[in-house]
């Protein structure tokens, strides 16, 4: 319709070589079929936006300390479904329930270094959400070789359970995350042996996510330390 009104005014302007005229042709028969129609033919409301925005209060003096204590992985190949999606992080913004997981298939978990795990989380416009996390194991050993071994361009997903016990999903069944190490032997005595674990993604439908106290996910026992045989 707006195309039509910019004719209308150049035709009428052109005939009567005068600009007022055609302004006041397009306005006359803009008026009209608004009033025929009953509505504005230029009224975007609702249309510019696909959702509508919430408040947010200001958080009350709680614990909001960082830090982590226990640390999950899962293959993705191991989910049954993509069960975080853009949709649920504007309505709930949280993960209620059980993660889907095939049949017989759990999460193992890491005993990460203390004070080194961590995840951060990004909005980018037109590029969607980036997620990110790190952590180390202490010395360069075998364990550490394995872990590394089979971690290698394996996609996998984690669960960060923070000092406040707040448990927090990373990664997505189809947007995964892929893990790359860097171990190091640094060259004084007063450093230490370590391997430092990180992965990062975009392009994400959601941010990092957190799980509600409610949510439940099937986790491999740790196997218990096998005491030195000492010949007795």
């Amino acid at each position: 319709m707006a195309g039509l009104l910019v004719l209308l005014t150049a035709a009428v302007t052109m005939a009567t070589d005068n600009v007022l005229f055609g302004l006041a042709a397009a306005s006359a028969t803009y008026s009209g079929v608004q009033a025929v129609v009953g509505v504005s033919l230029f009224d975007m409301h609702g249309v510019a936006s696909c959702t509508s925005l919430i408040g947010i209060k200001r958080a009350c003096q709680t614990l909001t300390i960082g830090g982590s204590k226990r640390l999950y992985i899962v293959l993705t190949e191991d989910l049954e479904t993509e069960f975080l999606t853009y949709a649920l992080a504007k309505s709930a913004g949280k993960f209620t329930g059980a993660i889907p997981l095939k049949a017989g298939k759990k999460f193992i978990e890491v005993e990460a270094w203390y004070d080194s795990t961590k995840f951060d989380t990004e909005m980018k416009i037109g590029a969607g959400f980036t997620q990110g996390l790190e952590y180390k194991l202490l010395g360069y050993n075998s364990d550490i070789v394995k872990h590394t071994a089979l971690l290698l361009e394996t996609p996998v997903n984690f669960i960060v359970q923070g000092n406040d016990d707040q448990l927090y999903y990373i990664g997505q069944k189809y947007i995964p995350m892929m893990v790359e190490m860097k171990g190091v032997l640094p060259e004084k005595g007063t450093a230490r042996k370590e391997a430092t674990f990180t992965a990062k993604q975009d392009g994400m439908q959601v941010p990092v996510f957190p799980l509600d106290a409610s949510v439940t996910f099937e986790v491999e026992p740790l196997a218990g330390a096998e005491l030195p045989d000492d010949g007795e």
